[in-house]
């Protein structure tokens, strides 16, 4: 399990978190959502221990996060940014390989790792191309593809992905690929978390969910049973309906226009929240 306690961060006297719980279960994905600024890459960076001033405690599989070495960890856990620079003329198949780098397996291993977590990302038939000439949506592709291949292996203890906006330059059917195989890698004893822009894509495929609105959780639990009008208003301050979804079984949101809400500001919600 990946356990975040009591997470706050501060930039001067700004509070980027505030006091955050969070889990991630191996087997389950987990999705976080919430308005700009919110502090969602942030919680993200610090769970992964880029950020390394947070205070509270990460723990991961009953380990504190501070007592793992780098190399330790990248076994344990991977990290997809919202976009990555490569100086070098690398391939796609290049960039894939870098996720095993911290591996003692055989080449024979490597080369099967890579090529069966490029045919699951839909990349093989560029393996061969220049990184930098892909397109935005093709380049996260490949970045998925690296961060499969560095947790890959099945061992006898979970492992974790961590994911930012890993749909940010896909197109739809991409990007209901790309959570279809993140719900589909947690059955290999990994757990997933996602910062996800797309309300109705979250509900659609996450196990878990948490709402995060100036750095506090307002909501968490399971995905279709917080994902309510109230939790939804209240973390994103727009109006919204909620409906229900019979082919796949789950509620779906349509925002209300904003030419005709009368009057949008802060105190929307103190007036309205009682009649939510």
């Amino acid at each position: 399990m990946y356990e975040a306690s009591n997470i706050s961060f501060r930039v001067r006297d700004r509070v980027i978190l505030d006091d955050i719980n969070l889990t991630i279960q191996p087997g389950q994905f987990t999705a976080v959502v919430g308005p700009n600024g919110a502090g969602k890459s942030t919680l993200l960076k610090s769970l992964a221990y880029e950020n390394t001033d947070f205070s509270g405690g990460i723990k991961i599989n009953g380990t504190s996060i501070r007592s793992y070495s780098p190399k330790s960890l990248s076994l344990v856990r991977a990290v997809l940014p919202q976009s990555t620079t490569v100086p070098f003329a690398f391939s796609a198949v290049q960039i894939v390989q870098l996720g095993r780098y911290a591996h003692r397996s055989t080449d024979s291993a490597n080369r099967a790792i890579v090529a069966e977590v490029m045919e699951l990302t839909q990349t093989t038939s560029f393996k061969n191309q220049e990184y930098s000439t892909l397109s935005g949506g093709e380049k996260q592709r490949v970045q998925m593809a690296r961060v499969l291949a560095q947790v890959w292996e099945e061992t006898v203890y979970p492992r974790y992905i961590l994911l930012d906006e890993p749909t940010s330059n896909m197109d739809i059917a991409q990007q209901q690929q790309m959570f279809a195989l993140a719900k589909t890698i947690c059955e290999r004893n990994i757990g997933v978390m996602a910062i996800v822009h797309d309300l109705n894509q979250a509900v659609q495929f996450a196990d878990q969910l948490y709402f995060l609105r100036d750095g506090k959780i307002t909501a968490a639990g399971e995905a279709r049973r917080v994902f309510t009008k109230s939790n939804i208003e209240e973390t994103f301050c727009c109006r919204v309906n909620v409906y229900h979804d019979p082919c796949n079984n789950c509620p779906y949101i349509i925002p209300e226009r904003a030419d005709a809400v009368p009057s949008f500001n802060n105190n929307f919600l103190n007036i309205k929240t009682s009649s939510l």
